[in-house]
């Protein structure tokens, strides 16, 4: 049921699962009802919430709320509007601390927090690939726009994406501070470099300014990001590191929708296109390509791992560290329908698993 709070005199509904306020009742209803069947936000939904000022309670409720998972490709707008939601959701992404558990739980807090510094380590991942010029080369050929770029981030850019424009040899590191700013750069890198295997992706050229990836890239240059995909030479793969690339890409997953990495039809799609293409033409191997796969979607999809980690420690009395990413990232637990069947229809029965990771808050 939702919530009614009163603000300034008036009256607002409040979704009393991810914790959105609306003017309309019946639009909370909407958000709560899809909160509760799909354990995720529809953005559509959402973009028509309004945020309170003044309002203790409503702050209190935004710092705690947010322990789930709120991404899926089904929910995302079509075009421009889903590409100003998702990079603004990104940009303000944090971690919320796990609430502590009553020591009569089968999943006790140590476990829970065990789960988490294996499948989020605290130090991140420290990966062999750097950027080198790629970002500055997406800036020459126009998907990255520096004057919206610094727009995005209130009229400054990072001091992270700062040294990357300036060009890096500096070794990536894939951890709660760097992720948001890795997939906004990932993204246009995935979505403009020029591949052959691009030219087999399963979408139509009237497709692409209404995917979410494509269309809903708005840092270009240009209007619509479809206009920069496969366009743009940043990278230069050799045939075999392409065919690695196609082969790890068609077989990665994302739990925010169905599609595999190759289907770049949203923006976790591309930007984990962009990472592998980015690791293969520094060497990296078909299973280094899994292993960096599972790290990165670690960190986008926090709630969803740790999930998967606790399903296969509980199921399956395996740890997290000899688990095998290419079967992680495979549609069987990477893949939407694949996760709720595997995971969460298999951990239903087992109490006080708590939600964790990035919220899609405006």
């Amino acid at each position: 049921m939702v919530k009614i709070i009163k603000n300034e005199d008036k009256d607002y509904y409040q979704c009393e699962e991810c914790q959105y306020f609306y003017e309309n009742e019946v639009l909370a209803k909407e958000c709560e009802d899809w909160c509760q069947k799909y354990k995720s936000c529809n953005l559509e939904i959402i973009k028509q919430a309004v945020k309170l000022q003044n309002n203790e309670e409503n702050e209190n409720n935004l710092n705690e709320n947010n322990l789930k998972q709120k991404l899926n490709l089904k929910q995302l707008l079509i075009g421009i509007l889903i590409g100003v939601s998702v990079i603004f959701i990104l940009t303000n992404f944090t971690f919320v601390k796990i609430p502590k558990t009553s020591s009569n739980n089968s999943i006790n807090n140590q476990l829970i927090q065990q789960i988490i510094a294996q499948v989020l380590p605290q130090e991140g991942f420290k990966t062999r690939i750097v950027f080198g010029d790629a970002v500055k080369k997406m800036i020459d050929c126009g998907v990255i726009d520096l004057e919206k770029m610094t727009k995005l981030y209130n009229g400054k850019v990072p001091e992270y994406i700062q040294k990357l424009i300036e060009g890096s040899n500096e070794p990536i590191v894939i951890n709660q501070e760097t992720a948001n700013y890795l997939l906004n750069l990932f993204w246009p890198l995935g979505l403009s470099n020029k591949t052959e295997f691009n030219k087999n992706i399963p979408f139509s050229e009237k497709d692409l300014p209404h995917l979410a990836s494509t269309g809903g890239w708005w840092l270009g240059k240009k209007e619509n990001g479809a206009e920069y995909f496969n366009k743009c030479e940043i990278i230069k793969l050799t045939p075999q590191q392409e065919e690695i690339v196609y082969r790890v890409a068609q077989n990665t997953f994302r739990p925010c929708c169905d599609n595999s990495t190759f289907a770049q039809d949203c923006n976790h799609g591309s930007a984990l296109l962009g990472a592998l293409e980015l690791a293969a033409s520094q060497g990296y191997s078909e299973d280094e390509l899994y292993k960096l796969a599972l790290q990165l979607n670690s960190f986008w999809f926090p709630q969803n791992y740790i999930k998967i980690a606790l399903y296969k420690k509980l199921v399956e009395g395996k740890d997290w560290q000899n688990v095998d990413p290419k079967e992680i990232m495979s549609a069987k637990f990477s893949s939407i329908s694949g996760y709720i069947q595997n995971v969460e229809k298999k951990l239903a029965n087992v109490p006080n698993i708590p939600s964790t990771g990035a919220g899609c808050g405006l």
